[in-house]
């Protein structure tokens, strides 16, 4: 604690962007010097000195730049901590230092860029009005359902020699690739698979494979890459493809017994699936109107590091070796907004909770660790959730908070249902 009487001065407020310039004179910059010096005191060395006996004067003459930058972190912190005490606002990310104008013993200003939390206070969260959309499950759903299962689990089989193809086949080919009756270099295909009943990536070539058998080569031309080429397909295989029937070992692969369980399952999946959507839908529209109603400015730099995060969890679930070679320039403008609404509901959860009083207690912190680790079926999973819970506490604990919040303005709002 220096005890000097700085002198500073808002110069911008822009959202939760907050600039003051401050200025030193005369004692203080003396002051502040005399601790600089103090401090390197402790750590430089010169010939003849013992650590920590060097003169200041020489330390001064010596070495200049350390003592001004010494001075100038010395002022920045007790300016700082004077426009925290006086303002009673406080950083959320290092404070950032601009414009130093410095000459010793005579002249020392600096500007503080600090950006703080938004101050608010939260409107409109009671009484929303929000649209539930209730869907109810058909017959026709439910056999949808179990016709994606069984397309799913469909198996190509291979047709009888002489079968010639038809549109409902799938065949494997070699193809050759020719121009100007030039064989074209690399331009050899192996193993390409053709369904016939689909649009193909080279005109022609279903057309010319149609009625062939296995063993058979045909060839086509066609326009190719805007160049007239010719094409020599070697027929490999010719396949049908195979929907597995309901029958008992489809049914013990779903686990059931019969039709008619695995028709009371499919409902069930589609009833919860449609339950979820609908809570989501719910969730979104309580969002939505927070955000319309409430005007919140946000930190730059916190929405640049909810941004890296949003990326860092998109590279995780790519969960490829290409990912190393994303940018996350060819993501921002898409990251942006998400971040963005992230944090104002946050920052409105948490600010709702205090307004109405909403916490979480230690108890219902150690009540719903156990609830996590009782879901979980090895050692190892519930060694590393109680270590989370550990390490994270705080983080664990607000997002309690939030949830617990969330459901308040859910039980105050108006929940219209709507069947659709």
């Amino acid at each position: 604690m220096l005890g000097l009487n700085k002198k500073y001065k808002k110069v911008k407020e822009e959202g939760c962007v907050l600039v003051f310039e401050g200025n030193f004179v005369d004692k203080e910059i003396v002051d502040i010097e005399a601790n600089a010096l103090m401090k390197l005191q402790v750590a430089v060395s010169l010939p003849g000195f013992r650590q920590g006996k060097v003169p200041p004067h020489m330390i001064k003459q010596q070495f200049p730049s350390m003592v001004k930058e010494e001075a100038l972190d010395i002022a920045a912190k007790a300016l700082l901590e004077d426009i925290a005490n006086n303002e009673k606002i406080y950083p959320v990310v290092s404070p950032m230092v601009s414009d130093v104008a410095y000459e010793p013993g005579k002249k020392l200003s600096l500007k503080i860029t600090i950006e703080v939390n938004p101050k608010f206070e939260p409107q409109k969260y009671e009484n929303l009005k929000v649209t539930k959309k209730i869907k109810k499950i058909t017959d026709e759903d439910v056999e949808n359902y179990i016709k994606s299962i069984r397309e799913y689990n469909a198996y190509l089989e291979a047709v009888p020699q002489e079968t010639p193809i038809s549109e409902s086949h799938y065949v494997i080919v070699d193809y050759e690739v020719y121009e100007n009756g030039i064989k074209v270099e690399n331009g050899d295909v192996k193993g390409e698979i053709i369904d016939m009943s689909s649009p193909q990536g080279i005109a022609g070539m279903s057309a010319a494979i149609l009625g062939a058998k296995k063993g058979e080569t045909k060839e086509f031309e066609t326009e190719f890459d805007s160049k007239k080429m010719k094409f020599v397909v070697k027929i490999n295989e010719v396949k049908r493809k195979v929907v597995p029937e309901i029958d008992e070992k489809f049914l013990k692969a779903a686990g059931v017994s019969s039709q008619e369980e695995l028709r009371t399952n499919v409902r069930k999946i589609l009833e919860n699936e449609s339950n979820i959507n609908s809570e989501k839908e719910v969730i979104k529209q309580i969002e939505d109107s927070l955000i319309r109603d409430n005007k919140i400015p946000l930190p730059p730099t916190v929405v640049e590091e909810e941004i890296k995060e949003l990326f860092e969890v998109f590279k995780r679930r790519m969960n490829t070796q290409s990912d190393q070679n994303l940018n996350i320039k060819d993501y921002y403008s898409s990251l942006k907004p998400i971040a963005e609404r992230n944090l104002k509901i946050t920052y409105l959860l948490h600010n709702i909770a205090r307004k109405e009083n909403i916490a979480v207690s230690d108890e219902d912190y150690k009540k719903e660790m156990d609830k996590v680790i009782a879901s979980l079926k090895n050692e190892d999973e519930i060694k590393k959730a109680k270590e989370m819970f550990e390490t994270r506490k705080s983080y664990v604990m607000a997002s309690m908070v939030e949830n617990k919040t969330f459901e308040f303005i859910k039980s105050k709002a108006e929940i219209k249902e709507e069947n659709i």
